[in-house]
């Protein structure tokens, strides 16, 4: 049996191919044309672009898949993820009547503050506030300004269901992960009375929301045609892809947790219940089997290597800063000002203490400095009632550093396991399968998910991480940062 993950970005389409054990059958990716911004802080992309992606990207998926020698029979179901807050205004033909309005688009700051005002006891009970990302105050924002956009409007769709929409012809359908974001109420499973009495948005403008994996339909006649996937492809509700991304990691089960560490350090877990967090550094996603997934960004990650150590040659520095490991430094890495993550703080600048012998020991400090943040971090989910099990799902650019790896297990003192596959492509595939093949997303995740690499924390470091870690904590406190 074969499942074809669609991973819709900002600058390509991916779709992955995988078999229900989760050998990988294809690949292919479609770059997409820059993100358009007509005025200041305004981020849109036409869909149009999306469909021509997603049709080349399909017909070189299919083309691989037969080149290896499978039957396209095989291919059992398909699911689509996309970024998270992206919102497209359709008409009664299904056709996009502006250009995408973005996840990172800013237009909507003043609706935002408008919706945080009525839905103070919504935000209360969910866990979270609305900022211009989500995809609510962006839909006010076309109501408030585009009027006759706005009564042409059948739908308020979201990227994925779009891509959905483009696969099966049903547009109407959405994940309650990308739902979140438009104000979907996870507790009550419906749409909040709020956004229609108080913000007089039209109820049948918004879609209807099911859990990823449920069967929304199959591959329409013109998609068959167009690519050669069979018509009797079931199609499936997908998630975001941050979402995705964790599913893709292994982490699904209670306890499990994904560090995903690029230019910045995110955190995902699964909960069994949904974790309230006064001060705003976390809010939580439904899982697909009604458990919970809490995460949090901090403005720390690879950023601080990437802005200070520039264009340097990885292999060589961390060969030259294991030889004073651990480091005489201690870091908070924040090259930004401002931190959302494990505190909440507009104001905050990071800082260097202690002394260094050259270059590659600060180096092997800032290293050091995101460890210790992911470590208070962990502590942060903890005093919030998450559990935190003995090993953590490590995704991003930052795996392909075998000494960041050895410091990370070593502070944490966790095993890190590293999946084979971490696309969100994957993670996709693994929900297309999750309910058309298996039974769950459990059974599916443990049977696609394959390990690349375990790290274990090293003994020799493990007490002196300990030491620097309390020095850590009181730095922070002296900062008045936490």
């Amino acid at each position: 049996m074969i499942f074809i993950g669609i991973d819709i970005g900002t600058q390509s389409i991916k779709a992955i191919a995988v078999t229900e054990k989760g050998d990988k059958v294809a690949f292919a990716s479609e770059e997409l044309k820059d993100v358009y911004s007509p005025r200041d802080g305004w981020k849109e992309q036409n869909p149009l672009e999306w469909e021509k992606g997603l049709i080349d990207v399909l017909k070189k998926t299919i083309k691989d898949i037969s080149y290896k020698g499978y039957s396209l029979s095989e291919i059992v179901a398909i699911s689509v993820d996309g970024t998270s807050g992206t919102i497209i205004a359709i008409d009664e033909y299904n056709r996009p009547l502006l250009n995408a309005i973005m996840y990172n688009d800013s237009r909507s700051i003043r609706e935002a503050e408008f919706i945080n005002q009525l839905a103070t006891d919504f935000e209360k009970k969910l866990g979270y506030v609305f900022n211009s990302s989500f995809a609510l105050p962006k839909i006010l924002w076309v109501k408030n300004n585009l009027p006759e956009i706005y009564a042409r409007t059948k739908k308020f769709v979201h990227q994925a269901d779009y891509i959905v929409g483009l696969l099966t012809g049903i547009y109407d359908i959405t994940d309650h992960s990308n739902a979140l974001k438009t104000g979907f109420d996870l507790l009550e499973y419906t749409w909040p009375e709020f956004i229609f009495k108080s913000l007089q948005i039209d109820k049948d403008k918004l879609p209807q929301v099911v859990s990823p994996g449920t069967k929304i339909g199959t591959i329409s006649k013109k998609i068959s045609e167009e690519t050669g996937i069979p018509p009797n492809v079931i199609v499936v509700a997908g998630m975001t892809d941050g979402c995705a991304g964790q599913i893709a990691s292994g982490t699904v089960k209670e306890g499990e947790w994904n560090s995903i560490l690029g230019t910045t350090l995110v955190l995902k877990g699964i909960t069994d219940r949904l974790l309230i967090d006064p001060l705003g550094r976390i809010y939580s996603h439904l899982h697909p089997e009604g458990l919970w997934m809490p995460g949090g960004a901090s403005n720390t990650g690879g950023e601080c290597i990437e802005e200070i150590f520039l264009g340097v040659d990885y292999n060589k520095w961390n060969k030259e800063a294991e030889k004073f490991l651990p480091s005489n430094l201690i870091i908070y890495p924040l090259v930004r000002k401002g931190e959302r993550f494990p505190f909440v703080n507009p104001d905050a600048k990071g800082f260097i203490m202690g002394s260094y012998e050259n270059k590659y020991e600060l180096y092997l400090g800032f290293l050091e400095g995101v460890g210790l943040t992911e470590k208070l971090c962990y502590e942060v989910v903890q005093q919030l009632g998450a559990m935190v099990g003995d090993k953590i799902f490590v995704t991003g650019g930052a795996v392909k550093s075998k000494l960041w790896l050895k410091i990370r297990a070593s502070i944490l003192n966790k095993n890190l396991v590293i999946p084979e596959i971490s696309e969100s492509a994957m993670g996709s595939a693994i929900t297309a399968a999750s309910k058309t093949f298996y039974n769950n997303v459990f059974e599916a995740a443990n049977n696609m998910v394959k390990l690349k690499e375990i790290v274990e924390p090293e003994n020799t470091l493990i007490k002196a991480y300990e030491d620097k870690y309390e020095k850590f904590i009181i730095l922070m406190k002296q900062n008045g940062y936490i």
